[in-house]
């Protein structure tokens, strides 16, 4: 085992420890933030190619003591999606939740084209403003996706955690949120 492999290994356990704890106090949807597919890559060309294999190494093996019933989302913040669909892939998630507001859901286009078959949850509303998105613009992105995807278990997310939100403006952006997706489900629905 490299050294660069044990620190990884060492934190996916961790992980695995928590998915299984989280499973027993009854959680069945949980989300592991950012399996870090590219973010970091190597500078060196001649190492690039064993990371990505290295990273979805660890993510599975956090992800590994999770029951079947249980729902895993990884969390991916801004990339380049086109370029690591084959690593998403082989995550073996339920539910992609990506950062996809300010890049007005290109990712969705990638995904199609590639064949891309499981749940994908993109943000719909960027959080690192205090600004409450109107119900109008979370719809129109959520257009955006249904418009340019064949994809089915579309999950509508916030672009990122909450944390840096107060709870008066993530309250209002929730609800938005909700109303939002209630009106993208009539508008499939037709």
């Amino acid at each position: 085992m490299t050294s660069r492999w044990v620190t990884p290994r060492q934190v996916a356990s961790a992980l695995r420890d928590e998915i299984t704890d989280l499973e027993a106090a009854g959680i069945r949807v949980i989300q592991v933030d950012e399996p870090a597919l590219r973010e970091l890559l190597p500078l060196r060309h001649a190492d690039r190619e064993a990371y990505p294999d290295w990273a979805m190494r660890a993510f599975r093996l956090a992800t590994s003591g999770a029951a079947d019933a249980t729902q895993i989302h990884p969390y991916m913040y801004y990339t380049e999606f086109g370029k690591i669909i084959g690593a998403i892939a082989v995550l073996d998630a339920d539910v992609t939740s990506v950062e996809a507001a300010r890049s007005r859901m290109e990712l969705v286009a990638d995904l199609t084209a590639a064949g891309y078959e499981r749940g994908i949850g993109p943000g719909v509303w960027d959080i690192h403003s205090p600004r409450v998105p109107a119900v109008t613009e979370m719809t129109e992105a959520l257009s955006l996706c249904c418009g340019r995807s064949t994809l089915t278990g579309l999950w509508v997310n916030p672009d990122c955690g909450l944390k840096p939100r107060g709870y008066a403006e993530t309250e209002a952006a929730l609800r938005n949120l909700v109303m939002a997706a209630r009106q993208a489900r009539v508008t499939v629905a037709r």
